[in-house]
């Protein structure tokens, strides 16, 4: 079958379930005879229909050869804003991922290029075959921000989990989400293409890369995708081409630990097999026949962590002193082979700070790696060039970008510029590191600093803008935007400084930086109020103060399992009593939190974080940094941490607090309202009653309901009044 008999095919499918009368209503006949002739001819394209606002203002045929962006049948089919018929009924039927690339390549094959017709259009500048990581987005994700188009990076995140992948196919992306098990979470692929592609200096009026950086870019290479590459005689005139993907993910961090601490009873050459280094049942290519090719496919695993063995052994080494909360070691092996936990110890942070003693070792699937494209008939004419493939732990926030985030943060006015988060918030597509030299094959160079980057098709966009670009739908990314670029230690892969052949001191991107199991990353990034990825869950408040942290991005109660619900990580929340005559905030401590003991009783859960819109989260922080504004806490990271956060909800009305708050203050809240409970902290001690509890003093008691114009605040058995802020 050739591509247009398998375009005919979906064209068939689809018509039936709402396509062919919405497509009609563009002037496009999906059941028409010869199709060829239909595909591409010119129509009267209605940009009013939902879905087709951000459609290229060029685009003018279903197909346009070479384009896919102004291509009206891929954007209809690729675009997750196309769920509705020309009369606004939801479409009963919707593309496979498979139908989606089939689309793609008969755009490409329309009109194929010669390879020195190729040449020619590059103008002299060196063309690879490339793998690519992509997405077709809308508008307002894109790297010009103009319409919906494809974006691409030579950088992908997949995610590891404990069920199979899902297909949301009116969503066009895949979800984590398990339905009927909040404690189960899908594994999520990532599509790679091969190009050929031409390595360009950054440009932000051809191509990009995004989020143009004028101080390096100019001066940086970065390979812009020319022509995708497909099996057949139709991709490239002349030439029968057979296209395959290599690949090859590795995860290395037990070897590391024993490379970088000394006396941990491990050594050569056994550090440099499993299971310290794991190679072996990580990812696969999903079945062509509904995902399409080059879907790479994390294996789905019974728990998110498990024991490592060796030799049909527990794997156990001697636990270094000083890691730094890197590596798990909190399950000391006796000498008679019994197992002990040291959480029920009251010094358990001084034990593992100290080290000494013999541990058990666990080991998760994430990892790093590489995609290689493979053409024969290309290969003596072309060289090949690698995507850095990354398979990162779970996102507890799938719905939200670390870049939206970043823009949000850089363009709300009522933000400082600096000073909100702990540390500098990034985005993994704006970092300009090389990828990991030390992957087998040695694909990546010291100078390859563009890999993580986020790049358009070259000279492909219109420079008309469309209609102001709508907020794009809520769904996952496996682009880079999406993942955490400020690395200490990070959320989806590390870094390291690393010495060249030339004695230059170069920053590397590495899986193996990573801490042992990814839940000890977990633990400190949260805890640290989403210090590092920026987008992660904050957990600041569920445990007792300590050093000038506090909370940024609030956690609901319903987030943390109060009242009952099902919290992201099983630890349970503060808790208000009385203590001889004292009012208490009472904390399960974060010494005896153990994370990978969380992930191996499968118990971290994206029931409720997993459902939280980018403006839901960027409400979360603008709200508790007006509440820290009204506290005199708005400018001092040392004065926030004196107000922890007891409690935070979304209040739903009818609500007797509300009312009575509007009626002894005078002022009515409209729209959506948030409640935060917060204390003014005294001493902090050990409960009486377990080493395993801190008690805070609480001092003053603040209420405060706000909106998005409006605070009221309440302080212990005083009145509500209109809460004013203090600089």
């Amino acid at each position: 079958m050739n591509l247009l008999e398998s375009v005919t095919q979906v064209c068939r499918r689809l018509a039936p379930g709402g396509w062919h009368s919405l497509m009609l209503a563009h002037g496009l006949d999906l059941l028409a005879e010869p199709l060829a002739a239909e595909l591409g001819k010119p129509l009267n394209v209605d940009r009013s229909l939902p879905g087709f606002a951000d459609f290229a203002r060029a685009g003018s045929r279903a197909i346009e050869a070479g384009v896919p962006s102004r291509s009206l049948l891929y954007h209809a089919l690729a675009s997750p804003r196309v769920i509705s018929d020309e009369n606004g009924q939801t479409l009963q039927l919707f593309p496979t991922p498979a139908e989606i690339e089939t689309v793609l390549d008969y755009v490409y094959s329309v009109s194929p290029p010669t390879l020195d017709s190729l040449r020619s259009k590059a103008l002299g500048a060196p063309l690879a075959m490339v793998a690519f990581a992509s997405e077709y987005r809308c508008a307002a994700d894109t790297v010009h921000g103009r319409h919906a188009d494809l974006c691409f990076s030579r950088t992908g995140i997949a995610r590891v989990g404990t069920a199979p992948a899902r297909y949301d196919a009116k969503l066009r992306s895949f979800l984590p989400f398990v339905d009927d098990d909040p404690y189960r979470i899908r594994v999520m692929p990532v599509r790679y293409s091969a190009y050929i592609a031409v390595k360009l200096k950054g440009d932000a009026t051809r191509f990009g890369p995004m989020d143009f950086q004028v101080e390096l870019d100019p001066e940086l290479d970065f390979w812009v995708p020319l022509h995708k590459l497909f099996n057949g005689a139709q991709c490239l005139e002349g030439m029968n081409l057979t296209v395959t993907l290599d690949n090859h993910q590795i995860n290395e961090k037990l070897r590391h630990i024993h490379l970088r601490h000394s006396g941990t009873g491990w050594q050569e050459p056994q550090i440099s097999q499993p299971p310290f280094v794991v190679t072996a049942d990580l990812a696969h290519w999903a079945p062509v026949t509904d995902g399409g090719p080059g879907l790479l496919l994390p294996v789905a695993k019974p728990r998110l962590v498990e024991p490592a063995a060796y030799q049909g052994q527990p794997l156990s080494f001697v636990m270094p002193a000083n890691s730094g909360g890197m590596i798990h070691g909190r399950h000391r092996v006796e000498a008679d082979g019994s197992i002990e936990d040291l959480n029920e110890y009251e010094n358990v942070e001084e034990l593992l700070r100290q080290g000494g003693y013999r541990a058990l070792h666990y080991q998760d699937s994430t990892a790093d790696g590489w995609v290689r494209p493979r053409c024969p008939a290309l290969e003596k004419s072309l060289p090949t060039v690698a995507a850095y493939s990354v398979i990162g732990p779970p996102d507890f926030y799938p719905l939200c970008s670390q870049r939206n985030l970043l823009r949000w943060v850089s363009d709300e006015p009522s933000l400082p510029s600096t000073g909100l988060w702990h540390a500098r918030l990034e985005a993994l597509s704006n970092v300009r590191y090389c990828a990991n030299l030390h992957l087998q094959d040695h694909l990546f160079s010291p100078a390859d600093r563009g890999v993580s980057a986020i790049v358009a098709l070259a000279d492909q966009s219109d420079t008309v803008q469309s209609e102001a670009p709508l907020p794009p739908p809520s769904r996952p990314t496996s682009l880079p935007d999406g993942a955490a670029g400020v690395f200490g230690p990070g959320w989806e892969v590390g870094w390291v400084r690393q010495r060249t052949v030339d004695e230059e001191w170069i920053n590397v991107l590495a899986g193996y930086q990573m801490a042992s199991p990814f839940p000890e990353d977990a633990k400190i990034c949260a805890a640290l109020g989403s210090f590092w990825p920026g987008v992660a869950p904050d957990s600041a408040r569920v445990f007792e103060p300590r050093a000038t942290l506090h909370s940024i991005i609030p956690l609901t109660d319903e987030d943390i399992g109060m009242g009952g619900g099902v919290a992201w990580d099983n630890q349970r929340g503060p808790q208000l009593i009385t203590h001889d005559n004292r009012l208490i905030a009472r904390y399960h401590a974060y010494a005896h939190a153990d994370y990978t003991q969380v992930a191996l009783d499968n118990l971290f859960s994206l029931g409720m974080t997993g459902h939280t819109s980018q403006t839901a989260y960027q409400q979360r922080v603008l709200s508790m940094y007006r509440v820290y504004r009204v506290l005199g806490a708005a400018n001092d990271k040392q004065l926030r941490n004196t107000w922890p956060l007891l409690s935070f909800i979304e209040v739903q009305r009818p609500n007797a607090e509300l009312d009575t708050a509007q009626a002894e203050s005078g002022q009515v809240l409209d729209g959506w309202v948030q409640r935060f409970l917060l204390y003014r902290r005294g001493a902090v001690r050990i409960a009486e009653s377990d080493f395993r509890l801190r008690d805070v003093e609480v001092e003053a008691l603040v209420i405060l309901l706000l909106d998005a114009d409006a605070i009221l605040i309440k302080t212990d058995a005083l009145p509500w009044q209109v809460a004013h802020a203090a600089f």
